[in-house]
């Protein structure tokens, strides 16, 4: 049978299904375009013109066109999407062959030059001559001479390779060390466990390492500290009172007079320091907070008081009633100080301050060990005993006691000791003038103190303990 023409009404539903195709191929589009491009930012004027415009020929756009643009619109890798993802229940199934899972996409592997890596030895960094391009020496195979440099003149060390290092290098070895470890000698049953794994360096170093605390110019006094003014002095200290900057609070800072270039002159400086440190808190010990080397100098911050009872300040003499407020307070001070086995030997007025009503003891700078442990170092002579200055060290608590008696006999009688003649030799030897208007009482508790028997001087613990302070307490209630 011969195959009939094609009529108009055949044309047009092939027409018809000709534009429901485009307008499907346009509606595809349209909801492709807004799932995929739901997040990126474009511009709406040339996917509307793509989308408005009549149904492509086939010539120029298939009708299994994939909408899905390239990679420098998205400005995204172009990888591509494996077509057929198994489903999870076939992976998991074992029974069924093991599909292989997609490989993500090789990371493009670029050359780069890697610079050498050095593998530094700490323990020979501070000998190497080239610090980080040549192998490191060890400075305590070196020979050259350090006396020189002990004594803080130039310097100028050879090198295994015949040449001479700087003087600015050698400096910077021992700058850059870690500042040594010091052990506290007023520590009791401290435990040894500390080496100095660069002694040998310091020692060659030495007039370098001195020079670089607090040489770099940085000055944390005047960084932290706001200076007021000068309240005190004496043969080698200068006390400043002080506003700490990040605190507003008010310290006083004893700061060395001389430059400390000698180890043992720091050594000797931080003595008041190790013991104050050692000691703690006590409320009627000044409060030490912390210390530093700046510049050779050694600041010390301390508790701020409102001043001392050096009769050069005092206006009037003191009462027998303020006198053993002063002797109760100062008493358990040394008993406190005593029972960490450490001697003031340096008890006076001047080192007896007043903070709000409360009497502190300070100046712990010739403080040592009770059992001689230490090297005893005088303090004032006109507060010393006799066997103080007979060399005699065997009961250094008991010196405190005589030096405290004197301090209340002085504060009484309202005239500074003698620094020798007779009446020297006399106090000294416990004969004591008699005080006008004080208690007999009162007067032999100074008389025993200041026996010229150490072992007949009572203790600390014993002063705190006399009855006469039974009768202070009752003066205080009845104010």
């Amino acid at each position: 049978m011969s195959r009939k023409a094609p009529n108009a009404a055949t044309n047009r539903r092939g027409s018809n299904r000709n534009r429901n195709r485009s307008v499907m191929v346009k509606g595809s589009l349209s909801n492709h375009l807004m799932v995929h491009l739901d997040q990126v930012s474009l511009n709406p004027s040339r996917f509307q013109n793509l989308l408005d415009s009549e149904a492509p020929h086939s010539d120029s756009m298939p009708l299994d066109f994939d909408p899905i643009l390239s990679q420098d619109f998205f400005c995204t890798p172009d990888y591509i999407t494996p077509e057929m993802i198994p489903p999870v229940g076939s992976i998991v199934d074992r029974s069924k062959e093991a599909i292989e899972c997609p490989k993500s996409p090789e990371k493009v592997k670029t050359v780069r030059s890697k610079r050498p890596k050095l593998d530094v030895d700490l323990k020979t960094f501070f000998g190497s001559t080239d610090i980080g391009h040549q192998p490191c020496e060890d400075l305590g195979n070196d020979t050259s001479r350090t006396d020189a440099m002990e004594t803080g003149t130039p310097v100028e060390l050879q090198n295994s390779r015949g040449g001479y290092v700087s003087q600015s290098v050698v400096a910077l070895r021992c700058r850059v060390m870690p500042p040594p470890c010091l052990n506290n000698p007023y520590v009791k049953n401290a435990l040894d466990f500390y080496a100095d794994p660069f002694s040998n360096q310091r020692s060659k170093c030495a007039g370098y390492y001195s020079a670089g605390i607090g040489g770099d110019d940085l000055s944390r006094y005047r960084t932290d500290f706001h200076e007021i003014e000068k309240i005190g002095s004496g043969n080698f200290n200068n006390v400043f009172k002080v506003l700490k900057r990040i605190e507003g609070c008010m310290y006083a800072v004893k700061l060395s007079m001389k430059q400390l270039h000698q180890e043992t002159e720091r050594q000797k400086a931080l003595m008041e320091v190790q013991a104050l440190a050692a000691l703690g808190y006590h409320e009627n010990v000044v409060t030490y907070y912390c210390s530093w080397f700046e510049n050779e100098h050694l600041y010390i911050q301390l508790e701020l008081c409102d001043h001392s009872l050096s009769v050069n300040t005092l206006s009037r003499s003191l009462t027998e009633v303020e006198a053993l407020d002063v002797m109760y307070q100062i008493a358990k001070a040394l008993q406190f100080i005593h029972s960490r086995g450490i001697a003031h030997l340096d008890v006076k007025p001047d080192n007896i301050y007043v903070k709000e009503g409360v009497y502190k003891l300070g100046d712990f700078g010739c403080a040592t060990m009770i059992d001689k442990s230490l090297p005893v170092e005088e303090g004032d002579a006109r507060y010393m005993p006799q066997e103080i200055l007979n060399d005699n060290y065997d009961n250094l608590d008991k010196v405190d006691i005589f030096s405290f008696g004197a301090s209340i006999y002085e504060l009484v009688k309202g005239s500074p000791l003698p620094e020798s003649g007779p009446h020297f030799l006399h106090l000294r030897e416990g004969r004591l003038p008699l005080l006008p208007s004080h208690s007999i009482q009162f007067q032999n508790l100074i008389k025993t103190m200041m026996d010229a028997n150490p072992a007949r001087r009572p203790s600390a613990r014993e002063i705190v303990q006399n009855q006469i302070f039974g009768r202070l307490q009752k003066i205080r209630k009845s104010i």
